[in-house]
């Protein structure tokens, strides 16, 4: 069961990674809602907008320790193992993309677009994890041919991960966006 760890690892890391290029931090707003610039220049909106963005990065940052058994020789256990550990990575994608939906629509078209180009990947990616797990769940032990099965999905789980990041890497935000990470308390 060793194949797996390492993948899984890499697709999270990557997308946390790449979603930390992208972020920035939020400051406290007093007093009427105004579209007043803050010391960066951008409005007290995108600067919102950028510590919640920055947030969901650090969710999945924190989230990343998401990992596999690998010492499990019983295979009804290991079954029981890849089972749990499947559900946390598509626990951490649900939440990630609750989050990120939650982010439009953004102040500017823009941001939406950076978030549509994260969040039709990880739903993919959470799509190939929820069969791999139910495959699992389905299967009285972990079976060479139940493993291939998962293996295969999660292989294809964490290909879509990639192309998430190899996206991300050509989608930019606007400069007050960029601007913005400096005063986006999550994006410190």
């Amino acid at each position: 069961m060793t194949r797996y760890k390492s993948p899984v690892k890499q697709w999270v890391v990557a997308v946390a990674v790449a979603l930390v290029g992208l972020t920035g931090c939020a400051v406290p707003v007093a007093g009427q809602p105004t579209a007043r610039p803050t010391p960066s220049g951008a409005t007290p909106e995108v600067v919102r907008w950028m510590n919640n963005f920055c947030g969901v990065a650090k969710y999945m940052i924190a989230s990343s320790a998401v990992s596999f058994d690998d010492t499990q020789t019983d295979p009804v256990e290991a079954k029981k193992s890849v089972s749990e550990s499947l559900g946390r990575v598509v626990d951490v994608l649900d939440v990630v993309l609750h989050d990120l939906d939650e982010l439009t629509p953004a102040p500017t078209p823009a941001a939406d677009t950076a978030v549509e180009v994260i969040s039709e990947p990880l739903t993919r990616a959470r799509d190939k994890f929820v069969s791999a797990k139910s495959t699992v769940d389905a299967a009285p032990e972990m079976t060479t041919d139940v493993f291939s099965t998962v293996i295969q999905d999660m292989t294809e789980a964490v290909t879509v991960m990639n192309e998430a990041v190899e996206k991300m890497d050509v989608v930019s935000l606007p400069d007050e966006y960029r601007d913005a990470v400096g005063d986006a308390e999550n994006c410190g």
